[in-house]
């Protein structure tokens, strides 16, 4: 019997090895998702559950003594901050969803004197950082502010500085979010259904509000949702009202444990715990009303939406501007006015009007200076980064169908919508643990933390930018250059980019843009004596150098826009052979 057995082993053919091999072997593209998860996961999945892991962490760690979830209850500062961040939140959702779907259905139903102008106020409104906003309002309706000079009464200064007053700026600030929504359900006429509606006897009103308002509903929601999300997690507005009313949120006071001493990561956490709950609450919330079906109503009858000449033009007209004119044209303009100003409180007299604001900025050794060079560097490093991993990004989830999209995919969702002040403290929880600090990697106090921070909040929107771009392009143009030999780093250098060159462009100016003037993160992860753009603003204006704050916005606003304009032109000239105008 062993010699039979061994006779067959002999006998029988070999296992060849080599075989086996494809079955372990990794794709180019499954090898550029899972570096794109990594990299996406340290950016930014990471962060996010060690902030939501911070109060099990904290047990484990302290045991009883920790502070636990159930101790907001019984802390007066942070029951009213969670409150306060409900209120104006929920406030500014309904209002400014409101505000956003009526001016939606106005630009896109009638034609009025310059409706084609309105997309451009909303997205500069989209574009400007809230605190700057916020900073406007307060020079407007201060007690010594602008209307108290204008008009000798103090009733605007009561009209804004207080919880409703707050909702409404708020509202005015986020409802462009709302408008986008509701732009894009409005592309496509009901015009079949509202005549439908019309011939059963009902009155255009009552079409309006059987009829369209109920189809558009998941639009009104959704901007609804959209407005909450971007308002609850705003630290520009608590930040500019700190020095004139005081109204906590929790952004501004998980910025305050951080910043204040002593300093208590503990209840940063826990603070950071119950926003991003919030958070997620409201993203489930936003993301089921986009499932919703029981809403249909395109068919091949369906068309374009027309817009005729609106009954009563100029009526319109006049009241879209005064609304925007209110939105953005008070603050922007009372901060443009303040920055020639010696001092607010001086009145309306020509001694009181100058240039030396705008000199001081440069004066000696210019901290305005510094910051915006710093702020310059740190936005150019992060928008190419960023422009890099959100041109992968997009690839693969445009070209590619395996499990690592929805992550990948919900990875970029979620930077997206998490505030600035929690992916700061999550950076701060990753980045300053002694498991990093023993492998030579602790970034926590320096420059380069700043950069990685950024790069987190610009991917998400350079991703989608990209990603609508390479919709256009036929996959089997790539099925064909694979089946030629050419490699993935070949096929998006030759078929991808090229295609998608004035995307990228687009999307890598505005990650810059986007970076300037970040508040948060800026405020709450640059290292010691380092000076950044938007923490010296804020430090400007709450000590009182109104003019010296609005000042270096508005130089900074113009040193930003010409980089972009420069930047664009010499790209697209650079590239003027794989661009067509």
């Amino acid at each position: 019997m062993p010699t039979q057995s061994k006779s067959q082993a002999e006998l029988a053919p070999p296992i060849n090895f080599t075989k086996l091999k494809p079955l372990f072997r990794l794709s180019p593209d499954q090898i550029l998702g899972l570096s794109i998860l990594f990299i996406l996961g340290l950016l930014v999945l990471l962060p996010m559950l060690m902030v939501v892991l911070q109060p099990v962490l904290q047990w484990v760690e302290v045991g009883s003594n920790a502070v636990g979830l159930g101790e907001i209850f019984q802390r007066r500062l942070w029951m009213a901050s969670l409150q306060n961040s409900l209120y104006l939140s929920v406030g500014a959702g309904l209002l400014g969803g409101v505000m956003g779907a009526m001016l939606a259905i106005a630009r896109h139903s009638y034609r009025f004197p310059g409706s084609r102008y309105v997309d451009l106020i909303v997205w500069c409104i989209l574009i400007i950082p809230s605190f700057v906003i916020a900073q406007g309002w307060v020079l407007f309706a201060s007690r010594s502010g602008i209307s108290t000079q204008l008009t000798g009464s103090h009733l605007v200064s009561d009209l804004v500085f207080n919880p409703n007053g707050l909702v409404l700026i708020m509202a005015m600030k986020n409802f462009p979010l709302a408008y986008l929504a509701m732009s894009a359900a409005l592309q496509w006429s009901m015009k079949n259904l509202s005549l439908a509606g019309r011939l059963c006897g009902r009155s255009a009103w009552q079409v309006f509000f059987t009829v369209r308002i109920p189809l558009l509903l998941p639009a009104l929601l959704s901007g609804i949702v959209l407005v909450f999300i971007d308002t609850i997690g705003d630290f520009g507005l608590p930040a500019a009202l700190a020095t004139s009313y005081r109204y906590p949120t929790l952004p501004y006071t998980i910025y305050a444990a951080i910043n204040h001493s002593p300093i208590r990561f503990d209840l940063a956490g826990i603070l950071a715990t119950y926003l991003a709950i919030i958070m997620f609450v409201a993203l489930f919330i936003y993301f089921w009303i986009l499932r919703a079906r029981p809403y249909q109503f395109l068919s091949s009858q369906s068309g374009m939406q027309e817009t005729p000449i609106a009954p009563y033009p100029k009526m319109l007209a006049g009241g879209v501007w005064l609304f925007l004119l209110v939105a953005v044209g008070i603050p922007i303009g009372t901060s443009f006015m303040v920055s020639f100003m010696g001092q607010l409180w001086n009145g309306f007299f020509i001694d009181n009007f100058s240039l030396d604001n705008y000199v001081n900025l440069f004066h000696n050794r210019s901290l305005f200076a510094e910051g915006l060079k710093n702020a310059i560097a740190i936005a150019g490093q992060s928008s190419i980064l960023s422009a890099i991993l959100a041109f992968l990004a997009a690839y693969l989830l445009t070209f590619t169908n395996n499990g690592m999209n929805k992550i990948i995919d919900t990875a970029c969702t979620l930077s997206m919508a998490i505030p600035g002040v929690i992916l700061g403290v999550g950076f701060i929880f990753v980045w300053n643990s002694p498991w990093l600090s023993s492998l030579g990697l602790n970034l926590y106090g320096k420059s380069e933390l700043l950069v990685l921070a950024s790069t987190a909040t610009s991917v998400p929107v350079a991703v989608r930018i990209l990603m609508g771009a390479m919709a256009q392009i036929p996959i089997s143009q790539l099925n064909a250059a694979r089946l030629q030999g050419a490699s993935l780093i070949r096929r998006l250098h030759t078929i991808v980019m090229p295609l998608v060159l004035t995307a990228l462009i687009s999307a890598t100016l505005s990650g810059f843009g986007s970076s300037i003037f970040e508040l948060a993160i800026n405020s709450m992860l640059r290292p010691p004596k380092f000076e950044m753009l938007a923490p010296f603003v804020s430090a400007q204006f709450d000590s009182g150098e109104y003019g010296i704050s609005t000042a270096a916005v508005f130089v900074a606003g113009t040193v930003a826009a010409m980089i972009i304009a420069v930047c664009n032109a010499l790209l697209r000239r650079h590239f003027g052979h794989l661009i067509k105008e």
